[in-house]
């Protein structure tokens, strides 16, 4: 059987991924995983034992399409009080199989090939990947601390728009932006709304982040909260705080996105069961739980901040968050730290070369480095090992 002739010709474009990422290796800084010394094996056998008690007998029925109700419910009810946007109605609120799931969904509602597509800097490799396989257009838009350059930003537009072309979304991670973990500031979030509104240019807004400030400033309300609400699409995701291996996320869309979702898919809905086990674990524990977790990433921020500033030399400089699950480093001009990632691997080390997150994959000489998944000690150990990767590869130059 020859196969090859039969399968569909709307495949995904191919997007070439760096193959160490696949890598099984001791130390991990290229995954946010979530904290796994602090995850609640038994308070989620606890909270499953009594979702399912009363309402066990559900499971023999396909769930509601948008996801578990309850679940919706509580979602809202977090985003009103955690994240400043209120009167967020369930039914505007669609379960999927982590953020990931949410985003994808959403991208096929709105991206063809072609379609122009903004986004910070650097932006989150799965999005990154997802984009390109879609064909989209991507633009990169000057970042710093304060986040995506709102100027920048308007100026972009407006040569998009020049050219013939209407950019069809601003793809923002605002909380500890993933790779380089900076915040929208508040006033950018208001500028970012107000040329939303100035060019009918929806904002896509990600969030998977929120829940992990460790010091610092509070983070500002989310953009979903602040003004029209029809301009904001927003995704999020419980897999960094409660485990991946959930896989629950969610996306929260105005009715005529949901409208056309229907039409389609949900991103892949996620295991009821796992949405009755993590909406009784949030209703019972979330703060102590997101406390727990808080302080378990500050220790590891805290080694991999100081593990950095004792192997690394001085021409090199990072990131220095208040929350998050990773650090964002730069190395000297000329380093290459996707050609240096198989050494890395061969060592016991994985990393996220800067590349995989721009659409040109250029961006040789920076990396991302999570610190979410090993602990303090074994944090301190890789990026040791790490270090004499990079000297005896001559990326410091």
């Amino acid at each position: 059987m020859d196969y090859s002739r039969l399968f569909s010709s709307n495949m995904p474009l191919p997007v070439e991924m760096p193959v160490g990422l696949m890598a099984d290796t001791k130390y991990v800084f290229s995954v946010t995983y979530a904290d796994q010394g602090v995850f609640p094996t038994e308070g989620l056998i606890d909270a499953l034992s009594v979702a399912i008690r009363r309402d066990g007998q559900t499971l023999s029925q396909y769930p509601p399409p948008q996801g578990h109700l309850g679940m919706r419910e509580l979602i809202a009810g977090n985003l009103a009080g955690q994240r400043g946007a209120p009167d967020i109605d369930p039914e505007s609120i669609f379960l999927s199989s982590g953020a990931g799931g949410a985003i994808g969904a959403i991208l096929d509602v709105f991206v063809d090939p072609g379609d122009v597509v903004l986004v910070e800097e650097f932006s989150y490799l799965g999005t990154m990947k997802m984009l390109l396989e879609r064909g989209a257009d991507v633009r990169h838009v000057p970042t710093d601390d304060e986040g995506m350059d709102t100027d920048a930003l308007d100026r972009i537009i407006g040569e998009v728009i020049a050219e013939g072309k209407r950019p069809k979304m601003i793809y923002t991670i605002s909380v500890y932006q993933n790779p380089m973990g900076v915040t929208l500031s508040l006033n950018r979030r208001r500028h970012m709304l107000e040329i939303s509104g100035k060019y009918g240019v929806p904002i896509f807004e990600n969030e998977s982040y929120a829940d992990f400030r460790i010091d610092g400033d509070p983070i500002p309300p989310a953009m979903l909260g602040m003004g029209d609400p029809n301009r904001v699409m927003y995704v999020s995701a419980y897999t960094k705080l409660l485990g991946c291996g959930l896989r629950l996320g969610y996306g929260v869309v105005p009715e005529p996105v949901m409208e056309t979702l229907r039409k389609i898919r949900f991103g892949g809905a996620p295991s009821h069961l796992a949405s009755m086990a993590v909406h009784q674990y949030m209703t019972d524990n979330r703060e102590e739980y997101v406390t727990d977790v808080v302080s378990s990433l500050r220790a590891s921020r805290d080694s991999m901040l100081g593990a950095l500033s004792k192997y690394f030399p001085s021409n090199t400089s990072w990131s220095t968050p208040d929350g998050g699950m990773m650090l964002w480093v730069e190395l000297p001009e000329g380093a290459d730290t996707l050609a240096a990632l198989p050494a890395a691997v061969e060592a016991d080390v994985k990393y996220n070369p800067g590349p995989v997150f721009r659409a040109e994959r250029d961006g040789h000489n920076f990396l991302r480095l999570t610190y979410s998944h090993n602990s303090p000690e074994e944090i301190g150990e890789g990026i040791e090992i790490l270090a004499d990767v990079f000297q005896r590869e001559g990326l410091f130059g």
